[in-house]
């Protein structure tokens, strides 16, 4: 019998590429995420409506384009998508440094290379995951997530302060930097050989048509229906402990506001390690443990939270959320790309990703007017309340308690071991 060999992630060519191409512009667009409100300060003398307008500029295509470009990605050669994407982004960042450079940058070029550029972002990100699938052997499948999850927290951790620190230098670097990023995962998405089409369907189509299939098939599937809805909830209470802890350490207790960017890095390197570790838990826990342990030690940590006055004793507590969080959302994406049919993966993906971000939008909202009445410890106790409550509603589910991870279905074109 005649078959292809399986070899390692490191030496997929394809996935390599897509790997390496996608974190140096992924590391790229959180130096540009970060310095986006700072330089709309700048542009407007100090404004914080500005800054708040940038903010709202980058959110928004998550609520106007997240379902429709998941539908649009089962359409579309996922490859192209990503071509496209990569080669507008450095366009917009380009122009972003360009305006900077001839002092010609007004606000409202500002707010529209924003737009632009998240927009862009989200179709991106959702055709690299899909392809993901298309590029790896389902027996790798966790590894591939798992480095995915890893590779995007070593890019928060390290590019937030790196932006900073080349804004504070000069101010366009932060974004020729992050179009050089998008150049390259331009080039690297190029170089793949793999046929990232999707499958051949029958008949004419139409969007809306497309996204209200992809929630019909959520909304069918007991365990997703119900993960989606705790996780976005548990979303919301992260919100409000990410506020609470600003809150905590500037305002409550006096500490400079150098002690955020110490609190985010350690907790960063919590991120990381869950991500790194992920396959070895998942490997020994079933998914119902994870998902209902991993509810279980937010809460309990987010408790631990509103007791320690020290900014590395909170960096610890938020290290090992982000530890936790990392396992679990290595388990959710494996879960989910194995469960869902093929020719729906990008509608899914999108589906949820919507949800978490409106939630994640509300609690930021909603956070910010109660510390203005409970005050940061207070906050932090009545995240960890709601967790409680969320822990609690995933015990009552018999589809949280009882589903496993199911064995991925090889794809055409998995690699296989030679026989």
């Amino acid at each position: 019998m005649t078959a292809r060999e399986i070899v390692p992630l490191h030496r997929n060519r394809d996935f390599v590429l897509l790997w390496t191409g996608h974190w140096v512009s992924f590391l790229g667009s959180r130096m540009s995420a970060v310095c986006y409100p700072l330089l709309a300060l700048w542009i407007s003398g100090g404004s914080a409506a500005a800054a708040g307008f940038a903010t709202a500029a980058a959110i928004l295509p998550s609520v106007v384009f997240q379902l429709p470009a998941g539908a649009l990605v089962d359409r579309w050669d996922r490859r192209r998508v990503m071509v496209f994407c990569a080669g507008c982004r450095a366009l917009a960042l380009g122009a972003v440094a360009a305006t900077l450079l001839t002092g010609t940058l007004t606000l409202t070029v500002l707010l529209a290379a924003v737009f632009v550029d998240t927009s862009l972002a989200i179709f991106s990100g959702l055709a690299e995951r899909v392809t993901v699938r298309q590029v790896v052997p389902a027996s790798q499948l966790g590894s591939a997530m798992g480095q995915n999850e890893a590779r995007g927290r070593v890019a928060g951790l390290v590019g937030a302060p790196l932006g900073t620190l080349l804004f504070t230098w000069t101010r366009w670097s932060p974004f020729l930097l992050a179009a050089v990023g998008a150049l390259v995962a331009f080039a690297n998405v190029w170089l793949m050989r793999a046929d990232t089409r999707p499958a051949p369907v029958a008949g004419d189509r139409h969007v809306g048509r497309d996204v209200l299939d992809g929630l019909a098939w959520l909304r069918g599937h007991a365990f997703l229906r119900a993960a989606v809805v705790l996780v976005s909830l548990s979303g919301v209470f992260f919100q409000l402990v990410s506020l609470s802890l600003m809150v905590v350490l500037v305002q409550e207790q006096g500490h400079p506001a150098s002690a955020v960017g110490l609190l985010f890095g350690i907790s960063g390197c919590g991120g990381v390690a869950g991500a790194l570790t992920a396959r070895w838990w998942l490997s020994r826990l079933p998914l119902p443990a994870v998902v209902i342990g991993g509810f279980a030690a937010w809460g309990a940590l987010m408790a631990g939270s509103a007791f320690i006055v020290t900014p590395v004793g909170l960096g610890v507590l938020f290290a090992a959320m982000s530890f936790v969080g990392a396992v679990f959302n290595v388990a959710s994406a494996i879960y989910q790309m194995t469960a869902t049919p093929a020719e729906l993966q990008g509608r899914v993906g999108a589906t949820a990703g919507f949800t978490a971000a409106a939630a994640a939008g509300l609690g930021a909202i909603g956070a910010g007017y109660l510390l203005d009445v409970t005050g940061g410890a207070t906050g932090l106790l009545i995240a960890a309340a709601g967790m409680a409550v969320v822990t609690a509603a995933a015990l009552t589910v018999p589809a949280i308690r009882r589903t496993r991870l199911p064995a991925p279905e090889p794809v055409p074109g998995d690699l296989v071991t030679t026989t």
